[in-house]
């Protein structure tokens, strides 16, 4: 798993998003992967969540209302851009998205201009679950974070921040970094899947293209990856829609999402 600093590096140099929005037709490639493409992939490769919520033993029953899915990242970042990639495919199987836009991550910063998309300005509705994204800093240098400020978590996504992303579910060396994602209050994950290297030198629109085959190694790490988050979304959301919960991809990544946490809690 690889991280990034919440902080930022500084300097840059980096252009600005122009936040183009997403083509039809690319959002075609995004939400119209075969079911035999996810159950091909499967979910090899792909980074188990942290346990952050009850143990199977003593688990408490479930919130009123629908799981909510929490994602803080940046646009600088090249890890949130790789992550967003699956974040996109695996909440698509759960719902909808519009005005969803392209991104890059910084160009000045490893895996310069790491193509992606941004959440900012997006909506998303589902039956399901309840999507909370948060773009903290833009790609444009300047600020005392070294990039520009973008979007401030309201004092509940914090909390839950500084108190999942933190010791003890994550290490002193991972704890307050980004990409941070958490389901339902159960699961949560620091950094990026799979390395961003695997969408260097492409374009979002070769990549999208190559997902609904899923031969190349970046469609197979990003579907590998999104079958792990929808595996965490049917363990807390009660194991719907069926026709993704039940899919032979998302039952091969159930088995690998952690029942306790720290020190057997």
């Amino acid at each position: 798993m690889i991280i990034f600093i919440v902080r930022g590096l500084g300097g840059g140099g980096a252009s600005a998003d122009v936040r183009t929005p997403v083509p039809s037709s690319v959002m075609a490639e995004l939400t119209g992967i075969p079911a035999a493409t996810w159950d091909a992939v499967g979910a090899k490769g792909a980074a188990a969540p942290t346990f952050v919520g009850a143990t199977a033993t003593g688990a408490a029953a479930p919130a009123p209302g629908k799981p909510l899915v929490l994602y803080v990242g940046a646009e600088y970042c090249p890890f949130c851009a790789a992550e967003r990639w699956s974040m996109v495919t695996a909440l698509a199987r759960f719902g909808t998205f519009q005005n969803l836009a392209y991104s890059h991550s910084s160009t000045t910063d490893v895996y310069p201009g790491t193509p992606t998309f941004t959440f900012y300005g997006s909506t998303y509705t589902s039956s399901y679950i309840d999507f909370e994204p948060v773009e903290t800093l833009t790609n444009v240098p300047g600020g005392p974070n070294g990039y520009t400020d973008l979007q401030t978590p309201t004092p509940a996504q914090m909390g839950l921040l500084n108190k999942y992303n933190a010791q003890p579910y994550f290490s002193a060396s991972v704890a307050g970094h980004i990409p941070f994602l958490m389901v339902g209050e159960r699961y949560a994950w620091v950094g990026s899947g799979y390395s961003p290297q695997d969408l260097h030198g492409s374009s979002q629109a070769r990549i999208a293209a190559s997902l609904p085959a899923g031969k190349t190694a970046a469609a197979k790490a990003i579907l590998a990856n999104a079958n792990e988050i929808a595996a965490s979304i049917c363990a807390v959301d009660g194991s719907q829609p069926t026709s993704v919960c039940g899919s032979a991809g998302v039952t091969a990544a159930l088995p690998t999402l952690p029942a306790k946490g720290v020190a057997g809690r």
